[in-house]
């Protein structure tokens, strides 16, 4: 150093003495100044400027004299020099910068060491820990305290100066669980926020993350390292399992093995430390994969028990040690009495027990232990599988198949979250669970017992539970040899287990090898020395076997008592008195060779009471009870065997009778579904059982699911096609889905095989009349008597069986009305037929019940028989005499007798109903029948409504009453509301009657004479045409035997067609026509019907059809008039020969026309209320002589028609045709006059002004023409013309365009024509008749095709439209398609014949 540098750095130091620190920072500069790398220098000016607060020149001042003693000491080694780094302690002290502070104070705490000045080093040390505590982060101070910690730099040198090193990593460890612990929920709560993030996955990868990172364990092995101190050794031990544990948990699959083991060594050592963390026990008990609970450590478990014992595992083990599973040794008496003596009085322990003296027993109490202790460990699947073989110890296999599947799964979770197979564990529980499902609902659950048993022998061929419970399942499935072998395979392994012995022995015995297995159960016998209730039940059942095969092998032997099988049953009784199969071989043994029904009775309900599995003593039981008819006894053992978790049955012979049986008594119950469900499961049970299938068919069918039950007899049919009940029953089903003709088939089927079988002729004879009440339905009328008249030749027969049949007569009855609903064939009533079954084996004297009101009795069985009474009324009282039979037959049955009155009702009404003179006689046996019926059965409202109906016009009183009461009975039957609205509208209330009918309507929606009544209603109120809609809507929802609907829908329809002005669609037509046509099938001799047929005849252009009906018409009105004289009937015969006269018009009988209209007008004479008839008349006689070129007669008539219709214009255009057709110029001078008066006095008739534009065409007169043009072209802009009119307008206009003279107007005549056919085509294109027009007079080939593509796509285009629009293109191919769709035009074929002339 140079002096003057020297010098410079003694004032700077003199300076810092007086703390002049301006002063210091100069000299220190000078000094620096001559001397750079002087050390002290440097360190003044840095303590100059530190004084200063120039705190960033302070530290790079002493940071340049660090820098430059590390320079100069590498140039000389020497010691180092502290006061820099003093110089920055303070520094960053006073700046309270952590992490340089704690650099600073190490590097001088390691110059002290060192130096070997232990107090300095120690002094600087102290402060690092807490400065950092107090000014710096977490992670700051944890870093400090590692300065405590060994790896330390002053770790060796100040040891035992500082605090233990298990203290520091102690806090170490506080601190990093708490951080660790506030960042995983920060990150659990950031993460799950996400789009699709689920909480715990997310839980799962934030704890992966975080504890894979964490150094805990190994601060965890460090505190264990350094601290003796055992409390907090155990402590941080059982911290360090828990903390492994979690890890373990979320750690992957490829990652958990080294923890596994880990987690696995720390557990086991706390468990040979005996540290009471449970964590820990449960660990090596539950990791512990073994195929038999023997394999535990007996000493850690009995440790276990004594730590927790509270905890549920323990509950559960301790359990098991005491239980008969155990494959441990019981505890020592002397432990016991120790236990008792700790333990509290009876009366302490349990204050509730009852004073009735009753024992709990030991399975009871160990069960209820198991039971508390698994509610406790849910999650264990050792408690699980313990409890499970214990389950299947005391037989109740429906908890150990639970117990077992929810040990399977928690297994499999275990197995995912550790990593550990634990094969042989879940081995062992599959092979409980199993076992369990051999006996439970068995044989249902063999199949998946079996796959379970074959899963395990898979990958252990040697497991011995796995193959006797296979072993099992085979000899329960009847394969003996290989039930045996399996359990040969298992008693190699375990050659002292009588058990399996026994069960080897047994299957050799149903083999058929007695004497091998004989001799090997009496082996087992004498090995079985055991003294407890198992072991004595194993004799039980040893001695039953031996008893068994000489029952089977030795029959001779069975009445021996003394040493045949009953001997064995008696000594297996005597070991066990409790072994129900014993029971039943005795009850066998009374009942089949000593014939003590009453001892075997007996014996069956003492082995049934024991085990409700003995399915032979059931069912034995079951067919005593069935043959008494007790099915309620039935249906209990039924239940008991059904819902037994262990049957045994007889090998070889399936256990589905109870659920047959269960069936049977549900179906006698009618509780349907519950039926179908037992006989569903019988069928899984025994699928060819046919009894069962029909049984279940039956169900089926009673709870109205038809098409299953149709499936279900084909099934039975196919099983046994000779049993003539399957095609009975089939044919029920087909009844009862209207399949009528199938059904009769099929009765006719059973008929081969059971001729004389009396409910498949009275079905049978009862299905041939539903089926014709179905052909009466749909309008096959004479299919419908074809089926009756073989309906009564079946009844025939049945008579011959038996004549008192209340159905029979029923059935006859319906027979004979039936005949009133197809009235044009009452001509085919068999009257002999059905008089000889009304007189078979019965006195005719019987049938004048009633005779003194309706006269109805043997003189009128004698009338029909002598051929006095035919037709309609024959057929009615021959029903009615049928139904007084029945009165007769149902005398024994209430509920039939009044069922047998009110069919008699029913046909006296009918009788009134369809007679022509309503002979009230009917009516009041009517009421007198339904009056007696309602005394016995009161609550049929059937009964009531029928009442009401028979006396609504009588005393309307009585019969809302009646109506009214059918209705409180039944409120949701639509006919009676409709006939209380009918009886509202006789009685003028028509606003009750509307509401009527309208509930009616929501009740049933399809009844269709409800919609009658409200269309009446609309009728009487004004309002045709919703009346109209209303019938209609009747007559489409109901069927063809109602012929009021019929009848109102067509006499509407005709109404509300005459009121039309335009000519209605054909299919508006049709439909009334087919409803009048089927009306006359029902009603054939009512002329109004006929004569309305004839009407619509008239319509649809039937002229030869209406003729016959009008012709027959008058017939009927000259017979009536003829006997009556009467005015009504003289009038209506006008009104037919009126008619008449225009159907022979029609037909261009002009002769028979003129004469028939002539007699109407001789007839009608003054009679007002023929007035529109006499006009029919005089317009038909001119139109007919104007034909017949009678002009003269024609003029008269028309004018006989002008005066009678008051100049209507219609009747003026028709004398103007007269008249121009005449000839004269007179007459048609006359006709234009009569023309331009009409128009003059009805402007708006269009009629008038075709028909005067026509003659102006015709006269070649443009004035006459012309003075119609404006009108007819003001017609022609007018909506809802019809199209043919409309057409007309056209046609005209077109045709007087052409009678404009060039001279006149300027413009050419076929120019005007196509100007006025464009002007048409213009104003509507989408006629295509418009273009034909204009192609027409144009001779435009455009205009054509036009017309055809207008035509083709058109959706209202009339077929002779189409023709002329393809005849007008004038191809060959349009001519041919022209023809084909209205071969009755001309237009098509003169194309056609212009084509071919132009080929040829």
């Amino acid at each position: 150093m140079s002096k003057p540098a020297l010098k410079a750095a003694k004032a700077a130091k003199t300076c810092l003495d007086a703390k002049d620190w301006d002063g210091a920072e100069a000299r220190s500069r000078e000094a620096i100044s001559y001397d750079p790398q002087n050390y002290y220098a440097h360190v003044f000016l840095g303590l100059s400027l530190f004084n200063q607060k120039k705190y960033e020149d302070s530290e790079q001042a002493y940071r340049t004299a660090v820098q430059l003693e590390v320079e100069d000491r590498q140039r000389k080694p020497r010691k180092e020099r502290p006061e820099a780094w003093q110089g920055l302690l303070n520094f960053y002290e006073e700046q309270k910068r952590v992490d340089e502070y704690t650099e600073a104070a190490l590097h001088l705490a390691c110059f002290f060491r060192d130096q070997d000045e232990r107090p300095k080093c120690i002094a600087v040390f102290d402060k690092i820990i807490p400065f950092v505590q107090q000014h710096g982060t977490k992670a700051q101070y944890k870093n400090a305290l590692h300065l405590q910690l060994p790896g330390s730099p002053l770790f060796d040198y100040l040891e035992g100066i500082i605090p233990r090193p298990d203290q520091t990593y102690l806090k170490l460890a506080e601190m990093i669980e708490v951080e660790e612990t506030e960042r995983i929920n920060k990150e659990i709560a950031n993460r799950r926020s996400r789009l699709g993030a689920v909480y715990g996955q997310v839980v799962t990868e934030v704890r992966r993350e975080i504890w894979g990172a964490s150094p805990l364990e190994d601060i965890y092995q460090s505190i264990l390292d350094w601290s003796d101190d055992e409390e907090l050794r155990r402590a941080i031990d059982s911290k360090l399992l828990q903390r492994g544990y979690d890890k373990l948990m979320v750690l992957k699959k490829e990652d958990k093995l080294q923890q596994r083991v880990k987690v696995e060594s720390w557990a086991r050592g706390l468990v040979i430390l005996k540290h009471p963390f449970e964590l820990a026990w449960r660990i090596v008990l539950e990791w512990k994969d073994c195929e038999s609970l023997a394999e535990h450590d007996l000493g850690i478990i009995r440790q276990y028990i004594d730590l927790f014992p509270d905890s549920g595992l323990a509950m559960v083990l301790k359990s098991y040690l005491e239980s008969e599973i155990s494959a441990f040794p019981p505890v020592e008496k002397e432990e016991e009495a120790k236990e008792e003596e700790s333990k509290p009085s009876d009366e302490e322990a349990n204050p509730e027990t009852p004073e009735d003296g009753e024992e709990e027993s030991p399975e009871d109490r160990i069960l209820g232990i198991m039971t508390e202790g698994l509610k406790k460990a849910s999650t264990s699947a050792l408690c699980h599988r313990i409890v499970s073989e214990y389950y299947t110890l005391l037989e109740e296999y429906d908890s150990a198949v639970d117990i077992g599947r929810k040990g399977q799964k928690i297994i499999t979770a275990e197995s995912l979250r550790t990593g550990l197979a634990l094969q042989r564990n879940y081995d062992a529980l599959t092979v409980s669970l199993a076992t369990a499902l051999i006996h439970f609902e068995s044989p249902r659950n063999h199949p998946e017992a079996k796959s379970l048993f074959e899963t395990v022998l898979r990958h252990n061929a040697s497991h011995t539970g796995a193959l006797v419970g296979l072993g099992l399942i085979l000899e329960e499935q009847q394969d003996y040899t290989g039930g045996a072998d399996l359990l040969h395979q298992a008693l190699a392994r375990d050659p002292d287990n009588v058990r399996i012995k026994a069960e080897a022995a047994w299957c050799d015995i149903l083999q058929g090898n007695y004497e091998i297995g004989k001799e090997t159960l009496e082996d087992c016998l004498e090995s079985s020395t055991g003294t407890d209730a198992r072991s004595r039940e194993l004799k039980a059942q040893i001695l039953w076997r031996i008893g068994t095969a000489l029952w089977d092998n030795e029959e001779e032997t069975r009445p021996d008592r003394k040493s045949g099988p009953y001997s064995y049953y008696i000594a297996s009784l005597q070991k066990n008195q409790n072994f129900a199969p014993a029971y039943t071989s005795l009850g066998v043994f009374y009942a089949d060779i000593v014939g003590d029904n009453s001892r075997a009775d007996k014996c069956f309900q003492k082995a049934f009471e024991i085990s409700p599995g003995e399915v032979e003593a059931a069912e034995r039981l079951a067919r005593s009870f069935a043959e008494s008819k007790e099915w309620e006894f039935v249906g209990i053992i039924a239940a008991r065997v059904a819902d037994a978790d262990k049957k045994r049955s007889v090998p070889g012979k399936t256990v589905s009778w109870p659920y047959s049986a269960l069936g049977v008594v549900e179906l006698n119950n009618q509780n349907f579904p519950l039926a179908i469900q037992h006989f569903q499961t019988a069928l899984r049970l025994s699928p060819k059982d046919f009894h069962t299938w029909i049984g279940l068919g039956e169900a089926y069918a009673s709870s109205g699911r038809y098409v299953a039950a149709l499936k279900v007899f084909l099934r039975a049919e196919a099983l046994d096609d000779t049993n003539w009940f399957a095609k009975y029953m089939l044919a029920n089903v087909r009844r009862e889905t209207g399949e009528f003709e199938e059904a009769c088939a099929g009765y006719r089927a059973v008929l081969e095989l059971q001729p004389e079988e009396f409910g498949v002729l009275l079905a049978l004879c009862e299905t041939l009349l539903s089926m014709a009440w179905k052909y009466v339905e749909t309008g096959f009328y004479r299919r419908a008597i074809e089926s009756v008249v073989e309906s009564l030749d079946i009844a025939k027969s049945i008579i011959k069986q038996r004549s008192d049949a209340f159905n029979l007569w029923k059935t006859i009855g319906d027979a004979c009305m039936l005949f009133s609903w197809v009235q044009s064939l009452t001509s085919l009533v068999p009257n002999e037929k059905i008089t000889q079954l009304l007189e078979d084996d019965f006195e005719v004297s019987e049938f004048d019940v009633l005779a003194d009101v309706d006269q109805v009795g043997q003189t009128a069985l004698q009338a029909i028989k002598s051929g006095a009474t035919t037709g309609l009324m024959a057929a009615i009282q021959l029903g009615i005499l049928s139904y007084k039979r029945a009165i007769y037959a149902s005398a024994d049955d209430r509920h039939a007798h009044a069922v047998a009155w009110f069919n008699l009702g029913t046909a006296e009404y009918r009788a009134y109903v369809t007679s022509p003179s309503k002979l009230m006689k009917h009516r009041l046996a009517a009421i007198r029948c339904f009056k007696r019926t309602i005394k016995l059965e009161p609550g049929n409202h059937e009964f009531w409504n029928a009442l009401g109906v028979t006396t609504g016009e009588l005393n309307p009183k009585v019969a809302q009453h009646a109506i009214v009461r059918a209705l409180y009975i039944n409120d949701k039957n639509a006919r009676v509301w409709t006939n209380l609205g009918a009886l509202y509208t006789l009685q003028d209330d028509y606003a009750l009657a509307n509401e009527a009918f309208s509930r009616a309507q929501s009740t049933d929606p399809e009844y269709a004479l409800a919609w009658v009544g409200q269309g009446l209603i609309a009728g009487i109120f004004g309002e045709p045409d919703q009346a109209q809609e209303l019938f209609q809507h009747a007559f489409e929802i109901s069927d063809h035997s109602i012929a009021p609907v019929k009848e109102l829908f067509a006499t509407a329809t005709f109404d509300t067609l005459v009121k039309a002005q335009n000519d209605p669609p054909l299919a508006a037509v049709l439909t009334p026509i087919f409803a009048l046509q089927k009306l006359q099938g029902q009603m054939s001799d009512l002329p109004e019907i006929i004569q309305l047929s004839a009407l619509f005849d008239e319509r649809v252009g039937n002229f030869s059809d209406a003729c016959e009906k009008l012709e027959r018409i008058c017939t009927i009105y000259e017979n009536l008039y003829e006997k009556s004289e009467s005015e009504d009937h003289l009038a209506r015969f006008a009104h037919a020969k009126a008619d008449l006269a225009r159907m022979q018009l029609g037909l261009h009988a002009y002769e028979g026309a003129i004469e028939s209209a002539s007699m109407a007008l001789e007839l009608s004479g003054d009679l007002e209320q023929l007035k529109s008839c006499r006009l029919s008349a005089h317009l038909t006689a001119g139109l007919a002589n104007y034909y017949a070129k009678n002009m003269d007669q024609s003029l008269e008539m028309f004018t006989a028609a002008l005066a009678e219709s008051e100049e209507n214009p219609d009747v003026i255009c028709l004398l103007s045709v007269v008249l121009w057709a005449k000839g004269g110029e007179e007459e048609r001078d006359v006709a234009r006059e009569q023309l331009f008066s009409s128009i003059e006095t009805n402007p708006d008739h269009l009629g008038s002004m075709l028909l005067l534009g026509a003659i102006g065409v015709l006269d070649g007169s443009a004035e006459v023409a012309e003075a119609v043009v404006d009108d007819l072209h003001a017609f022609r802009a007018k909506e809802g013309l019809p199209k043919i009119v409309r057409e007309r307008i056209d046609d005209l206009l077109t045709a007087i365009s052409q009678l404009s003279s060039e001279e006149d107007t300027g413009i050419d005549s076929v120019v005007a024509a196509i100007a006025a056919a464009a002007s048409a085509a213009f104003i509507r294109p989408s006629i295509a008749g418009n273009w034909t027009r204009l192609a027409a007079v144009a001779d435009e080939v455009f205009a054509a095709e036009t017309a055809l593509k207008v035509a083709q796509g058109s959706k209202d285009c009339e077929a002779e439209e189409l023709s002329k629009a393809y005849a007008g293109i004038s191809k060959i191919g349009c001519d041919q398609r022209a023809v084909f769709v209205a071969p009755w035009i001309p237009e098509g074929w003169e194309g056609l014949g212009n084509d071919v002339i132009a080929v040829a």
